[in-house]
């Protein structure tokens, strides 16, 4: 078995208020793993930790293998940690594939950053090549020369995976891509997440408030209480755990 993340043991507390007990969590290469929990549960906390925002009072976060506690976000994200953000966070006054450029050069740590924002960052035959396979990829190849403030947020919200994915990521983190959006456009970004993974063959951890969207996605699940984890196990097994209905009150159904 070839874990691309393990974290093991990771405590953190704020104010002496424990936000995350003893959690421990992994993903297999390849694989498709959610978490869920009622709000406040450390969701985010625990994602801050995986990416290097936040750094665990306790606890270690290995990449393939690889220790990667006292890297910073930065360095995470070259080694093949991708993520989304819960808020859609767009660069302003680029197009599509310019905002995947703008990717791809940080990725690559060519040009200068703030040349590319003003757009006087000439890109490359090669540069573009790989931007719009990354849109073709998301089936929105059509929007390439539309403004991102032109966007529907369901667009916006695939614009915001082909950034991550320019980035090449052997992990990708999802922070609840479904919010704000309807059960059509939830389903769109699902079938084409699958199908992006199949082809990339990436693992994705996917934090999500849609048990619906975690049902039919995700292989396996972890579930966090009160900073602490309730269950694990295959998706089906924990969404019919009588703890985890508890933890949600009852109020979601699978369907």
């Amino acid at each position: 078995m070839t874990w691309v993340l393990e974290a093991s043991g990771v405590s953190v507390a704020f104010a002496g208020i424990r936000a995350l007990d003893d959690v421990s969590v992994s993903v297999e290469a390849g694989e498709r793993v959610g978490l869920i929990g009622p709000n406040g549960a450390g969701k985010t906390t625990l994602f801050n930790c995986l990416l290097g925002i936040l750094r665990p009072d306790a606890g270690r976060v290995l990449l393939n293998g690889v220790d990667v506690g006292g890297w910073p976000a930065h360095r995470r994200a070259r080694a093949g940690m991708g993520r989304t953000f819960q808020r859609v966070e767009l660069f302003a006054d680029t197009t599509v594939r310019e905002h995947l450029l703008i990717a791809e050069r940080i990725r690559n740590g060519t040009g200068a950053f703030w040349k590319d924002l003003i757009g006087r960052g000439r890109p490359t035959p090669g540069e573009i090549a790989a931007c719009d396979e990354v849109l073709e990829l998301l089936g929105i190849a059509e929007l390439a020369a539309k403004p991102v403030e032109s966007l529907s947020l369901g667009q916006s919200r695939l614009v915001e995976v082909g950034r991550a994915l320019m980035t090449g990521p052997q992990l990708l983190l999802l922070d609840e891509p479904s919010s704000g959006l309807d059960r059509d456009e939830t389903q769109v970004l699902a079938d084409t997440l699958r199908s992006v993974q199949d082809t990339r063959g990436y693992a994705v951890l996917l934090v999500e408030h849609d048990v619906s969207l975690v049902a039919d996605f995700t292989e396996r699940t972890y579930v966090l209480d009160s900073g602490a984890l309730i269950a694990e196990g295959p998706t089906a097994d924990v969404l019919a755990d009588p703890a985890v209905r508890r933890a949600y009150l009852g109020s979601f159904e699978v369907t």
